[in-house]
């Protein structure tokens, strides 16, 4: 049984993968690599994240719309394809997931301040939350940009402290990715990590365990009520 946590005073979200659905992606990917549109589209968001990771290792920061095309570029040299630059900008068009909006009005209805915390660049951003129609119910919408690091590093999770004026204990941090995950939690953050059924246990990287829930656990476990059966990480 989750014990009494408190209430956050803000809560953070991750973006791709976690308020905008990544599954389009197979469709856009199937156009350019017919019969192994997801596989592609797998691989191209595996490539990405390892170019955040290594460019955030060893000091050489490029923003996420060039890693997103380099990564492109290299995984449809992978797949031995053309035509890959029909893909260019999928990442602005993905649809918010069904089940987010509710939560975060919940959130917003019980005073939170709300932001978004994301790799994407600001120009990615603003494009992918404009075209969501999501941007406007947020005090907050943080780049890594301005750190110049990507998550889980120590450095882009302190912008939301920064921004809210907040302990890291009193920030809840939604994320369905295991890694931002882990590195929220390690960060000190009170995480809420959307994990599949099925799914891998995060990464053990010290810091708190983290456990999985569902979009209906979000609002409880943030201590803000709205129904459904919240689980303590």
């Amino acid at each position: 049984m989750r014990r009494d946590l408190g209430r956050v005073g803000a809560a953070y979200f991750d973006l791709y993968g976690t308020l905008l659905d990544l599954g389009p992606l197979d469709a856009a990917c199937e156009a350019v690599a017919p019969g192994r549109g997801a596989e592609f589209a797998r691989a191209w968001r595996a490539e990405q994240l390892r170019l955040t990771w290594l460019r955030t290792i060893l000091g050489r920061w490029a923003d996420f719309e060039v890693v997103t095309d380099a990564a492109l570029r290299a995984t449809a040299a992978r797949f031995d394809i053309g035509g890959a630059e029909a893909l260019d900008g999928a990442f602005d068009r993905l649809p918010v997931r069904a089940e987010a909006p509710p939560v975060i009005e919940t959130l917003r209805a019980a005073g939170l301040r709300l932001g978004v915390l994301s790799n994407g660049s600001r120009v990615m951003l603003n494009r992918a939350l404009g075209a969501s129609g999501i941007g406007a119910v947020f005090n907050d919408i943080l780049s890594v940009d301005a750190v110049r690091r990507y998550k889980p590093d120590p450095r882009a999770y302190e912008m939301a402290v920064r921004a809210s004026n907040l302990p890291p204990s009193e920030i809840g941090f939604v994320t369905a990715n295991d890694w931002d995950a882990a590195g929220a939690a390690a960060f000190g953050f009170r995480v809420a990590w959307l994990r599949g059924p099925g799914g891998p246990a995060a990464p053990e990287v010290g810091g708190t365990e983290v456990g999985g829930m569902s979009w209906a656990d979000v609002a409880p476990f943030l201590g803000t009520g709205g129904g459904g059966s919240s689980r303590e990480p």
